[in-house]
Formats: structure tokens, C-alpha cells, sequence
């Protein structure tokens, strides 16, 4: 092989892999930003208080804030970006985004998933149910061993 031929392959794959790149922060920016816009205005109303005050004894179990609420909703039914948006607007410490990356990396986006389960003929409400246990276990264990 020539050296034209490697820089005619390298520079294509360089390009295509840009195109995909770019394509690819574009659909996350698309769902990221607005859910931190949201968020965000949420946080200056009474509304997101009084959510994070109602499950605060609940998230406490796995030393989330009560906000890990809305992050947790969102990341099992819509995906797991939208749930790192509510972190991010959030000021989270550092135990609590491992926790609940622990438990959505597991455990996210079963509506979508739950389809392809379906079209696998796979028994979805076993396999979402598993994913989800498994999830707030592990972020449960998670929780307990790292330091306070």
C-alpha cells in the first residue's frame, strides 16, 4: 500500500468519525440542556423544595439528596442523560453522584429498553424489574462502604 492511499482512508475516517461526533453532542445538548434549564428554574421555586423535602427520607437510605428523586425518575424512564442534567444543576456531593451513577448506570431508560426487550421476545417486566433491583442494591452497597 501507498502512502496515498493511507492519508486518502486515515483523512475519510477522521471526517466520518467528526460527523458522528458532532451529530452525536448535538442530540445529547438537545436533551441535556433543557432538562438543566428546568431544573435550574425549578431550584428557585418552591416546587423542587418541596419535592426534595417529601423524598429526602426515602433518598437518605442511600445518601441521595431528596432531588436524587427527579434524577432517578428521569433516568429510568427517559435516559441517563437527562438524569445527569438534574445532577449537574444540582450541588451534589461527591458519595452522592457515585451513588447514583452507580444505580443508573444499572438501572436507566427501561421504557426504551423495555420495547427492545419486547421485540426480542425477552420477558421485559422481569428483566426491568431485575435491572432495577440490582441497581438500588448496588447503589445501596455503594452507600455503605464508601466513607462519610
Amino acid at each position: 500500500m501507498n502512502n496515498d492511499f493511507l492519508t486518502r482512508v486515515n483523512g475519510n475516517v477522521l471526517i466520518v468519525g467528526a460527523k458522528k461526533g458532532l451529530a452525536t453532542f448535538w442530540m445529547l445538548m438537545r436533551i441535556m440542556i433543557p432538562v438543566y434549564i428546568v431544573v435550574a428554574l425549578l431550584n428557585h421555586t418552591p416546587v423542587l423544595p418541596a419535592i426534595a423535602r417529601f423524598f429526602e427520607p426515602f433518598m437518605g437510605t442511600w445518601r441521595l439528596p431528596g432531588e436524587a428523586a427527579l434524577a432517578m425518575v428521569l433516568g429510568h424512564c427517559v435516559n441517563i442523560y437527562s438524569a445527569v442534567a438534574v445532577i449537574a444543576a444540582g450541588k451534589w456531593n461527591p458519595v452522592a453522584v457515585t451513588v447514583a451513577g452507580v444505580i443508573l448506570g444499572v438501572s436507566h431508560s427501561h421504557i426504551m429498553e423495555a420495547a427492545i426487550f419486547r421485540q426480542m421476545r425477552a420477558p421485559a417486566l422481569v428483566l426491568v424489574t431485575l435491572r432495577i433491583v440490582a441497581g438500588w442494591t448496588l447503589g445501596w452497597l455503594v452507600a455503605l462502604l464508601l466513607p462519610h
